[in-house]
């Protein structure tokens, strides 16, 4: 389906999503705090639940967005919890495959129901038409997105303001792209 968007509906859908990000954070950070969860332990756990194949520490870094070292320091937590376990590769004897133990199954299963009943309340609050539309559209959003974020150029714009670049980077045009990924 394609459809011509107008800068100002582009605009609007940005701000929507910019807004809808950050209450969804924020709500994700109350509710760990209450559970007690850590965010990047319970992002590896997802991504080895849904995307079993992507499952080498490297390739958890990428699907979780947190740098090597941060996945291979929560991994080892994991792991003494007795959530995941660590296989050799059996063609590079350097690299391992993580995968979940049924324990780790159960406890994100656990952790999933309790975010499913915090939605539920949300998404009542909508018709049940658009309940039955939105998983549909946002993953053709979230797909969409990728493919376009795999075209970005660099920008074509002044320098930021040295307050609106991040100072972990080092070129103005990555932390531009981080500003704006971030902001999605």
């Amino acid at each position: 389906m394609t459809t011509t968007t107008t800068p100002r509906s582009t605009t609007d859908v940005l701000s929507a999503l910019s807004s809808l990000i950050r209450a969804s954070r924020s709500v994700a950070r109350q509710r760990q705090a209450q559970l007690g969860t850590a965010g990047t332990p319970l992002a590896i756990l997802k991504a080895l639940a849904t995307q079993p194949a992507e499952n080498r520490p490297g390739d958890l870094a990428v699907v979780t967005g947190v740098a090597p070292s941060v996945v291979s320091r929560a991994l080892a937590r994991l792991e003494e919890d007795g959530l995941v376990v660590r296989h050799p590769d059996e063609a590079d004897a350097r690299a391992c495959h993580i995968s979940l133990t049924p324990e780790g199954h159960s406890q994100l299963d656990a952790i999933t129901d309790q975010y499913a009943l915090l939605l539920g309340d949300a998404l009542a609050e909508l018709s049940d038409d658009d309940v039955e539309r939105l998983p549909g559209l946002l993953h053709t959003l979230e797909q969409s997105l990728r493919r376009a974020g795999a075209r970005l150029a660099p920008p074509r714009h002044t320098p930021l303001a040295p307050s609106l670049v991040d100072s972990q980077t080092s070129t103005p045009s990555t932390a531009t792209n981080t500003t704006v990924h971030e902001s999605l």
